[in-house]
């Protein structure tokens, strides 16, 4: 694995020391270390690549999400962020916006490392759980309770750029954030990432949307991204995930949307057919073109 640089979003110092004692600690995984104490140097040190470690003084009084929303739509980079509160809930809306997770204060070195020393910038020697079907009730809670004590219209303001009230989907501007970002980790770290569309003829209303949705949403995972893209289509990202289980979420989905026989406006039973493409490839220029895959045409990617 190539050695890359890890760089220390934080002022204080025994965060910068355990930061340190990590990158220490997996070797030759870190090829430097540097720390950054403030926003302003931030912004004069340029794009960066690489391991970032953030503690949440460091961008305050910005909501640690809203800001890693906007970090890594302009850095290449495995960003893990630290939290003073319920590690479990930090690290699933971490994963949420981007990040590849949540570190609780004090920081242990021994944990961090593990981290660092990942090709994935996720532990090496721990295989994670199953993952739960997704409640977006939980969910919702989950991001009250984080964003708690926040000024009103910031909190407003992250739900909105993130989440469809009304089909509990993702909005399509953060799913294309999203996209291009998980489409970067799986051209340079060789992941697996499948994308799957559904798209239908003719205009249907709300309530028969909300039962796509809700088909769609029943089958994905936290990690999975979907969103109504286009005036006819769902869309899902599957993160690691290859050709076949790509292939069987399309199929399993497609044929619960099917069975709902569900009509258009005009009373015609409503016709779905399913896309699947997969990274990486090498034929793909972009995040774009990797959607265009299982667009239907290009008129449909230009919003709902």
């Amino acid at each position: 694995m190539p050695a890359r640089p890890l760089t220390i979003l934080s002022a204080d110092s025994t965060v910068v020391a355990r930061c340190q004692e990590a990158a220490q600690l997996a070797g030759s995984a870190v090829s430097e270390v540097r720390s950054l104490a403030s926003l302003e140097e931030l912004a004069a040190a340029g794009t960066m690549e690489g391991l970032v470690v953030a503690d949440p003084t460091f961008m305050a009084p910005l909501s640690v999400q809203e800001w890693a929303l906007g970090f890594l739509r302009e850095h290449r980079v495995l960003l893990l962020l630290l939290t003073t509160g319920n590690r479990e809930d930090a690290d699933g809306l971490a994963r949420f916006v981007g990040a590849q997770g949540a570190l609780s204060l004090p920081l242990h070195a021994e944990e961090l490392a593990s981290y660092l020393a990942s090709p994935f910038g996720a532990p090496s020697s721990v295989r994670p759980d199953p993952i739960p079907v997704p409640d977006a009730a939980q969910l919702g809670a989950s991001i009250g309770e984080i964003l708690k004590g926040r000024e009103p219209e910031a909190r407003e303001r992250f739900l909105q750029a993130v989440a469809d009230a009304e089909t509990g989907l993702h909005t399509p501007e953060f799913w294309e954030h999203r996209l291009e970002e998980e489409f970067k980790r799986s051209s340079r770290f060789r992941f697996p990432l499948g994308l799957v569309a559904f798209t239908w003829e003719g205009e249907i209303d709300d309530d028969a949307l909300l039962d796509l949705a809700g088909i769609l949403l029943l089958d994905t995972r936290d990690v999975d991204v979907a969103t109504h893209i286009g005036p006819r289509t769902l869309v899902a990202m599957l993160p690691h995930t290859g050709p076949e289980g790509t292939r069987l979420f399309g199929q399993r989905v497609v044929q619960g949307m099917r069975n709902r026989n569900l009509r258009d406006l005009l009373g015609e039973p409503l016709e779905i057919s399913v896309q699947a493409a997969v990274a990486p490839d090498s034929s793909l220029s972009n995040s774009r073109a990797f959607l265009a895959r299982v667009m239907p045409q290009e008129s449909e990617m230009s919003g709902c």
